[in-house]
C-alpha cells in the first residue's frame, strides 16, 4: 500500500512531463536539447562534503553548472537570487531539515524542482518529500544514472521556467528590461537599442499598436540611464481636452482660473532631473505642439497665471499608436516638432508577429500573477494554447493578459483547460472575377472594433464608464478609440431615450 501511494504521488508530479524519470541507469550522459544549450545551475545541498563532492562531480562531468551548498538555509539565500534551475537536497540537514526546505520551495519557488535524498530506506519519509512537492527521492547508497536520468527528466518538464531566468539573466544588467521577454531577433534589436540609448541623453519616440507595452520600453530606457534614480513621469496625452492637458503639464499658480485655489506643479515640473514620458502623443493639438516644443528647447517651463521661468532638465520619450510620419505628411504634427521628438525611433513589433513568444510571456504570467499562485494555477493545456497561438491578438500582451487573467479566475484546476476568445470569422466578399478575397487585416479588424464599440455604446445608451468596464479597457482608451472611430456618445444616448419614448418601460405601461 506504501509502494503504492508512493507511486500515485510521483505520477502526479510527473503528469505531463515529456519524459518520465527511470529507476535504472549507470553510465552518464551529457543532458540533451534544448535542456542543454541552457547549461543549467543545479545545487547541491549536503552537509556530508563526501557525498556533495559526488554530486558535484557527477553534475560537473554531466555538463551542468553545479552550486554546493551545506545547509537550507544557504540553498534559500541562493535560491532567492533566481539563478537556480534545479535542487537536489539531503534530508537531514543542520538547522533546517531538507524536508523544510522541500516545503518552502514549494511555497516560494514552485517552478525549481527538487529531488531529496535520504540515507535509509524509510517508506514514511519518501512518501513526506513527495507530499512537500519533491520531484522524487532517492535512497543512498544511491545509482548515479537513476540521479542523473531524474535531474534531466526533471528540468526537461520545468524547461519553460528555466527558459524564463536564463532570459532575464542575458536581458538585464543589474535589472530586467520591464518583464520583456522574447525569443525574436526583432525584440533582441529592440533591447540592443535600449543598451545603447539608455545612457544618452536622446529623445526616444515608441511607435507600436495599442497594448505592445510601449511603457515598458520607455520605462527601461530611462531605468538603464544614469536619471533611473530621479522621477519617472507619466501623463497619456489622450486622457485629456487641450486646456486641461496644459494645466497637467505646465503646472498653475494659484488664482490663474476658477477653481485654482492653490499652486501646483506640472509633469513637466516634476520630471525635472528625470524622464518624462508623452503616451498618446499624436493626440496633441498643433497649437499644444509648439508650446512643448518651445519647453524642449528652452528647457524652460512657465506655470499658467505665473512669470517666472522655471529650469527643468528632463530627457523626454514619446510613444504614438500612428505613425509619426503620417502626422506630418497629414498636416496633424509640425514638422519642426517631428524633428525634435524622433530622435531616435523605436518600433515595436505587434504580438502577432511573434507568436513564438507568446508560450514564454503565458508561463511567466502565471508564474508572478498572484491568483495563479494563490489556486496553484502553474500551466495550460495544449489545446488552450493551440487556441492561443491561433488567434491573431488584435490588442497584442494586455489582450492576452486579459484573456489569461479571466482564464486563472475561472479556472478549477492547475491547470487551464480553457480559454475565452472572441468568435473572429473573416467575412469575405467577391471580386469581380467571383472569387473571394479578404480586406487588410488591419482594416478589417478596426471595423469590427468600431462596429463592437458601437454595439456596446448603444447598449449602455452611451455611457462611456459602463461602456468602458464591460469592454475590460479603461475609459481614457475608449474616448481615445470614440474619437478615432468618430463615435460620439451623444448619438447613442438620444438614440436611447428616443427609443424609450416609443417603447415604454413595463412598469410604465
Amino acid at each position: 500500500m506504501a509502494l503504492a501511494e508512493i507511486e500515485k504521488y510521483r505520477t502526479a508530479w510527473w503528469a505531463g512531463s515529456p519524459a518520465k524519470p527511470l529507476t535504472g541507469g549507470s553510465s552518464p550522459a551529457r543532458p540533451s536539447s534544448p535542456v542543454s544549450s541552457l547549461i543549467p545551475n543545479v545545487m547541491v545541498v549536503d552537509d556530508d562534503p563526501t557525498i556533495r563532492s559526488q554530486l558535484v562531480r557527477l553534475y560537473t562531468h554531466s555538463g551542468y553548472t553545479v552550486v554546493p551548498v551545506s545547509s537550507a538555509e544557504e540553498a534559500l539565500a541562493q535560491l532567492a537570487e533566481g539563478n537556480i534551475d534545479f535542487v537536489i537536497t539531503d534530508i537531514k540537514l543542520p538547522g533546517l531539515s531538507g524536508i523544510d526546505l522541500i516545503a518552502n520551495m514549494q511555497e516560494n519557488f514552485p517552478d525549481v524542482p527538487v529531488i531529496a535524498i535520504t540515507g535509509f530506506s524509510d517508506i514514511d519519509t519518501a512518501i513526506n518529500v513527495l507530499k512537500h512537492g519533491a520531484a522524487d527521492f532517492v535512497v543512498k547508497p544511491f545509482d548515479l544514472g537513476a540521479v542523473q536520468e531524474s535531474t534531466r527528466a526533471a528540468l526537461e518538464k520545468t524547461r519553460v521556467y528555466m527558459e524564463i531566468r536564463h532570459l532575464r539573466r542575458g536581458l538585464k544588467n543589474g535589472s530586467e528590461f520591464g518583464g520583456m521577454l522574447s525569443k525574436t531577433a526583432e525584440m533582441h534589436r529592440m533591447f540592443e537599442i535600449i543598451r545603447m540609448v539608455a545612457p544618452t541623453e536622446m529623445t526616444v519616440s515608441i511607435e507600436g499598436e495599442t497594448g505592445t507595452g510601449k511603457e515598458l520600453v520607455a520605462s527601461a530606457v530611462h531605468y538603464h540611464s544614469s536619471r533611473r534614480d530621479k522621477p519617472f513621469v507619466t501623463i497619456n496625452c489622450a486622457g485629456f481636452p487641450e486646456s486641461l492637458l496644459e494645466s497637467e503639464l505646465f503646472g498653475y499658480e494659484r488664482g490663474a482660473f476658477t477653481g485654482a485655489v492653490q499652486s501646483k506643479a506640472g509633469k513637466i515640473e516634476l520630471a525635472h532631473g528625470g524622464t518624462l514620458f508623452l503616451d498618446e502623443i499624436e493626440s496633441i493639438s498643433i497649437v499644444m505642439q509648439g508650446k512643448l516644443l518651445r519647453v524642449l528647447e528652452d528647457q524652460k517651463v512657465q506655470r499658467l497665471g505665473g512669470s517666472a521661468n522655471i529650469h527643468v532638465d528632463m530627457r523626454v520619450i514619446t510613444a504614438t499608436n500612428i505613425p509619426l510620419k503620417m502626422l506630418v505628411a497629414e498636416g496633424k504634427m509640425r514638422s519642426d516638432f517631428y524633428y525634435r521628438v524622433n530622435v531616435i525611433p523605436i518600433h515595436l513589433i505587434p504580438l502577432h508577429k511573434r507568436k513564438v513568444d507568446i508560450p514564454l510571456l503565458v508561463q511567466d504570467f502565471l508564474h508572478r500573477h498572484p491568483v495563479a499562485a494563490r489556486k496553484g494555477v502553474t500551466s495550460i493545456s495544449k489545446q488552450a494554447m493551440r487556441r492561443l497561438l491561433d488567434y491573431p491578438w488584435p490588442g497584442n500582451i494586455r489582450e492576452l493578459q486579459n484573456v489569461l487573467e479571466r482564464a486563472i479566475v475561472l479556472n478549477a484546476g492547475r491547470t487551464i483547460e480553457h480559454v475565452d476568445l472572441p468568435d473572429i470569422s473573416y467575412d469575405m466578399h467577391p471580386n469581380k472575377s467571383g472569387s473571394a478575397f479578404c480586406a487588410p487585416l488591419n482594416q478589417w479588424l478596426e471595423e469590427q472594433e468600431k462596429q463592437y464599440l458601437a454595439q456596446k455604446l448603444d447598449d449602455f445608451g452611451g455611457n462611456v464608464g459602463l461602456t468602458a468596464k464591460s469592454c475590460r479597457i479603461g475609459v481614457r482608451t475608449l474616448s481615445r478609440k470614440m474619437r478615432t472611430y468618430g463615435l460620439d456618445k451623444k448619438r447613442f444616448k438620444q438614440k436611447n431615450d428616443l427609443t424609450e419614448r416609443i417603447v415604454p418601460k413595463k412598469s410604465d405601461a
